[in-house]
């Protein structure tokens, strides 16, 4: 790895268990920027806001003017195409957040960020990634998770999951992929056998 600021893309299906591989990255004093939260910010701005009504209606908005995510989620991966529309209005507002953490990082001395993005390839920012690690894992245990983590039901769930790509559309375009195929130790020891390649001098 060179001395130079790099962004490190973190991407996979919802509930492969990502999370679990930042922490790992973040004991090697790399700083972790979270779409999802980038995501929940986005959907407070105006811009945004308005790409989501032209996409979606009103119907998506509770009495105070805000975005009631679970109605957004529900019209959002009700089909494909739905889930299109949710990244086309919401990208944008979220590369722009992406790009200030990216920059707050740096400037706070980090040498490297990795990205947790789940619509890392969608929004076209692996482009500024120096790499992409993918994690992958079983639809069932995916849905287990989600479910238990949102708090929903098995079909949400799987109405959530069915909306999002299979396993080949990450790995085909990633450096690493890790299965998440057993316990969340395992996972750690693959997470912590690529920071070792990395950052190992």
């Amino acid at each position: 790895m060179t001395n130079d600021f790099i962004v490190i893309g973190l991407t996979g299906q919802s509930g492969a268990g990502k999370s679990t591989v930042t922490e790992v990255f973040s004991k090697y004093s790399v700083a972790v920027v979270d779409a999802d939260s980038l995501a929940h910010k986005a959907l407070k701005t105006e811009k945004c806001k308005d790409n989501l009504r032209a996409a979606f209606g009103d119907s998506i908005f509770g009495e105070d003017g805000e975005v009631v995510r679970k109605a957004l989620a529900k019209a959002a991966f009700s089909s494909k195409e739905n889930t299109n529309k949710l990244n086309q209005a919401t990208h944008p507002v979220i590369t722009e957040l992406s790009k200030d953490a990216f920059d707050k990082a740096k400037s706070e001395g980090f040498k490297a960020v990795i990205f947790d993005a789940p619509t890392l390839f969608e929004s076209g920012l692996h482009s500024i990634c120096a790499f992409v690690i993918s994690v992958i894992a079983d639809k069932d245990m995916r849905a287990k998770r989600i479910m238990q983590r949102d708090n929903l039901s098995f079909d949400e769930a799987m109405q959530r999951l069915n909306a999002q790509h299979d396993d080949e559309f990450y790995t085909k375009k990633s450096r690493y992929v890790i299965k998440n195929d057993g316990t969340k130790e395992e996972l750690y020891k693959k997470a912590e056998m690529i920071c070792e390649e990395l950052f190992h001098e």
